[in-house]
């Protein structure tokens, strides 16, 4: 899903799509729900009352406020004492998807509907109420399904009975990740702004919202005594077909990952900012939501050509995470001169001139560069540094980890434009050895990629405004999770990423932040220390930068996940 492009449909067409599609949701290989044909009215506390009659199987009747009745097609799903009822409005963009727990009579229900969102019609906007069944002779009850944090740091395996199988990953109360594992081009982390609503200690409801990708709504019914769920999705599709269906699934949990809010603080209320309190209250179907893609520019070639040749700024300032936790710089290369060979073929002479200045030139060379640079010492003898290429094209930024006790090292070599957009940074990992460091170069041994860091989650504290949670979720991506004012998890994005290891108190770990702001982040990260040093790279809104980043690092536990992704050959004998 990750870089799949997604149509920019029409009012006009979706709304054909929908009439040609069938009113009812699909069953997802489970059997509906049969439900009693006596009535139900939920009394919503925002005064919406909702009247359903049950005629069959998989007709209702229902009407709002007592307005016209209108009949509909409908699913139901059961799931345990939850009763899960979803069906679309005739003739509009809208549905209902509506939660019963009948024990207690207490529901939730989403209203959603198509168009909501003018700049992407296809997303579904949802809108949440809170309620009750009416019965005879009884009065309303005082208790409500609410909002809730007891959920946040779990993550689960699912495999639903549509045979799509995913990870998913609660570090936030508004947002969330998933990793597909049942599709041929999964396994990429993806980020969507959820809702995670607590029913009793045993069930609640997750929903999202497939922002930035396809706009598909999922609510889901989660059984956390026998980790099994009941849900709906509805949509469009890669095709722009619309998916409306009900399904199960069975699970595990695969871990926690830490929250940090006060321990009296239980999620009801959601808290963005310090002046949240006098902001006015969002808008119908309204929800906290990063849109990346409308807050950068799309460049082209040649405006990024133009920031190159007239707004290059190197080692200026803080990078975008502002980062005040920084590793201290090293002067240890001053006077040194290193031979770096790589084994697919550049090899460069290294000069270090003094702590901020450097020359290099291809081996074989006469001629010498002259760059800027800047230096750390994440770990014993392991010296990391960055540098940009000036007059190359594309335009070229080469970070070294170089290891003088083992003579190994390894290069991040990335340069402005990835294949997909002239402004986005693409990279390359090279390993190769040191001449020049006094110990013999191994002729096999390199450093190499791991998946030693997947599943493990940490919190980053960049200064004492800024900190965030990462959780390395697959081989090749993680997300990361900026904290609210109260050190909830908040907002969230993911990127595709290489984890590399030089040592056992090392780890090379960089990402390019694709279908975002397009930067590159590289750093070493000392689990030792708890300490990270790093470089940030890339195009800003008014510059292109190469600047130096770190943080301190806090264990926020982690998830068993590394077996989801391991190989699975058909029962074949060889």
């Amino acid at each position: 899903m990750f870089f799949k492009t997604f149509t920019r449909l029409t009012a006009e067409a979706i709304d054909e799509k929908l009439s040609q599609a069938p009113i009812g949701p699909k069953s997802g290989n489970v059997e509906f729900e049969v439900l009693p044909q006596t009535g139900m009215d939920i009394v919503f506390d925002d005064g919406l009352t909702l009247s359903y009659a049950f005629e069959s199987t998989d007709t209702l009747i229902f009407s709002e406020n007592g307005g016209a009745p209108l009949h509909a097609q409908y699913g139901a799903l059961k799931l345990g004492e939850i009763v899960l009822i979803s069906h679309r409005i005739p003739k509009t963009r809208y549905a209902y998807h509506v939660a019963v727990d009948m024990r207690t009579g207490l529901v939730t229900a989403f209203e959603t509907w198509f168009c909501g969102f003018e700049h992407d019609l296809r997303e579904v906007y949802r809108h949440i109420r809170y309620g009750y069944v009416r019965r005879e002779g009884g009065s309303p009850p005082e208790k409500r399904h609410t909002l809730t944090n007891r959920v946040e740091g779990k993550g689960f395996y699912w495999k639903d009975s549509t045979g799509y199988e995913t990870l998913t990953f609660y570090p936030s109360v508004i947002w969330s990740s998933l990793i597909e594992l049942s599709t041929p081009d999964g396994g990429l982390t993806v980020t969507a702004p959820s809702d995670f609503i607590r029913i009793d200690d045993v069930y609640f409801l997750y929903s999202r919202v497939e922002c930035e990708y396809s706009g598909t709504f999922t609510l889901e019914v989660i059984d956390l005594f026998n980790i099994a769920k009941i849900g709906v999705r509805l949509g469009f599709d890669e095709n722009d077909n619309l998916e409306y269906v009900l399904y199960s699934g069975r699970g595990e949990i695969t871990g926690h990952s830490s929250s940090f809010e006060p321990f009296d603080d239980y999620g009801t209320e959601i808290v963005l900012s310090p002046s949240s309190a006098n902001r006015p209250k969002p808008g119908k179907g309204e929800r906290p939501v990063y849109r990346p893609r409308f807050l950068h520019k799309d460049l082209t070639k040649a405006e990024v050509d133009a920031l190159i040749a007239e707004k290059l700024r190197l080692f200026e300032g803080k990078s975008i995470m502002s980062s005040f936790n920084l590793m201290e710089e090293t002067e240890a290369l001053v006077g040194k001169t290193l031979t770096l060979k790589y084994d697919d073929g550049p090899a460069w002479e290294y000069l270090f001139i003094d702590g901020q200045t450097l020359k290099f030139r291809p081996v074989g060379s006469d001629t010498w560069q002259e760059e800027q640079y800047r230096a750390f010492e994440p770990a014993k003898d392991i010296f990391f540094f960055s540098h940009i290429v000036t007059g190359s094209d594309p335009f070229r930024n080469l970070t070294h980890a170089v290891d003088v006790s083992t003579a190994l090292c390894t290069c991040i070599d990335a340069q402005v434009g990835n294949g997909r957009k002239a402004w986005e940074v693409g990279h390359k990992a090279r390993f190769g050895v040191v001449e020049g460091c006094g110990v013999t170069p191994p002729s096999v041994r390199r450093h190499s990629f791991t998946t030693d860091l997947v599943g493990k989650a940490f919190a980053w504290i960049y200064s004492d405004v800024m900190s965030s949670i990462h959780v390395y979720s697959s081989p090749e991506s993680y997300s990361w999770t900026i904290m609210l004012p109260n050190y909830a998890g908040g907002f969230m994005w993911s990127s595709p990423c290489l984890y590399i290891k030089l040592r056992e108190d090392a780890y090379l770990f960089s990402w390019t932040e694709d279908t975002c702001n397009g930067n590159q982040g590289t750093m070493v990260f000392n689990p030792q220390l708890m300490h990270d040093a790093g470089f940030f790279f890339g195009i800003g809104d008014d510059d292109i930068h190469l600047t130096v980043m770190g943080a301190y690092a806090r264990a926020a536990g982690g998830y068993d996940i590394q077996e989801y992704f391991n190989i699975r050959r058909s029962d074949t004998r060889i």
